[in-house]
């Protein structure tokens, strides 16, 4: 999973921010635009960092959490579903489902 595709719904970035009912605007790029983003992983923390709206030494210490704030990201979004018009996340599937296969076969 890329960085891009958690960039899909604002209020799993303000959650794992712990700013839920944060006001300041996101603006995340549309699924269509998730694919060229230059560096996603810069953009999404910059978007946590936003949610967070902390300042000074709050500041500084969300940042050293922003690694964790990524997974949080990805436990709380509720449907990746839109992602299925990417061709990158339909070949990750592909990948995965065939990865899944074999280990299967094998494990059997």
């Amino acid at each position: 999973m890329t960085e891009a595709w958690l960039l899909l719904e604002e209020s799993a970035i303000r959650r794992a921010a712990d700013n839920p009912n944060g006001t300041i605007p996101l603006h995340l790029p549309g699924v269509a635009a998730l694919e060229g983003l230059v560096d996603p992983k810069k953009r999404l923390f910059d978007l946590l960092e936003r949610a967070a709206e902390k300042t000074g030494r709050r500041k500084e210490q969300f940042r050293r959490d922003l690694p964790l704030r990524r997974q949080r990201v990805a436990e709380l979004i509720r449907d990746f579903s839109p992602l299925h018009q990417l061709s990158a996340f339909q070949a990750f599937e592909r990948d995965l489902r065939t990865a899944v296969g074999a280990w299967t076969d094998v494990n059997l």
